[in-house]
């Protein structure tokens, strides 16, 4: 008997679980205002499971309706990610657009303001920067033969060298600040002549003009431009400005510093002037 009790133990928990409220709700019935005391528990019990079944309903409905907001949210700043991403793409490349049209554009208009200069298109793909040797190699746009030492390498903001050395269509140009360039200059205002020269400093793009006599007056801030004189370079070609000025006390010349008007550090087009015209050419 006592082993059939045990095996049927849980089955008989359950079914007086279940027989209990009926019996309770079935002595219940009429116009009770209270309820029996045995039935005080039940109704307590069963109103906390309730309770708490709707309390686990309804953060279950609230966690599932979060999950679900979150990856919607997760796919959105993923897909605005990769949309920013495209844009400042775009952005970077357009505003490299927008520079070599405004650089092309100053070309065009050196090559319009100087109709008797016959230029050949080049493009900057290396640079030495040696205190030594300061020397840029340039490729001609088209194939051609004109190309020979010692012609003037210019950009629109002005001098930039002469030709070196040829090779097919690769060049190399010393630059106006290479310890072995010189070129005759003058000072735009004063007209004061000198040789400028350049310094070769690891540090920066800079020259001296040679041989300005210390009665000549120069200012800071003053153009210098191409004397036209020894036929290398054609007259009045801008080279530098004058920023800084040491006269001595003694000696026959004054020391001025010249600080190049092209940026060589960020020059990738260039003219090499092959010739001038003895009358401007017919218009294309």
């Amino acid at each position: 008997m006592q082993e059939l009790l045990k095996r049927y133990q849980t089955v008989a928990v359950i079914l007086g679980c279940l027989t209990l409220p009926l019996l309770l709700l079935i002595f219940g019935k009429g116009n009770r205002q209270q309820p029996f005391a045995a039935e005080r528990p039940v109704v307590t019990a069963i109103g906390k499971i309730q309770n708490k079944n709707d309390y686990l309903v309804g953060n279950a409905a609230n966690f599932w309706e979060n999950y679900i907001d979150l990856v919607h949210t997760r796919r959105e700043n993923a897909a605005l990610r990769q949309e920013n991403a495209r844009l400042r793409e775009e952005n970077i490349g357009l505003q490299g657009i927008l520079q070599q049209n405004a650089r092309l554009t100053r070309l065009v208009g050196f090559k319009q303001s100087h109709p008797l200069y016959q230029l050949e298109p080049a493009r900057v793909i290396a640079a030495d920067i040696s205190p030594f040797f300061r020397v840029l190699r340039i490729r001609i746009e088209a194939q051609t033969d004109d190309i020979r030492p010692e012609m003037p390498v210019v950009s629109a903001e002005g001098v930039v060298g002469r030709i070196e050395k040829v090779n097919g269509r690769f060049c190399d140009v010393m630059l106006t600040v290479d310890p072995r360039s010189k070129i005759d200059i003058l000072t735009q205002m004063n007209r004061s002549r000198g040789i400028l020269t350049g310094t070769g400093d690891d540090r920066r793009y800079e020259a001296r003009i040679a041989y300005l006599l210390r009665r000549d007056e120069v200012e800071e801030g003053e153009i210098v431009v191409t004397s036209g004189r020894a036929g290398m370079f054609p007259k009045e070609l801008p080279v530098g400005r004058i920023t800084a000025i040491d006269t001595k006390s003694f000696g026959l010349y004054q020391t001025v510093t010249v600080e190049p008007l092209v940026d060589f550090s960020r020059l990738e087009e260039v003219y090499i002037i092959t010739g001038i015209y003895d009358t401007a050419p017919p218009a294309k």
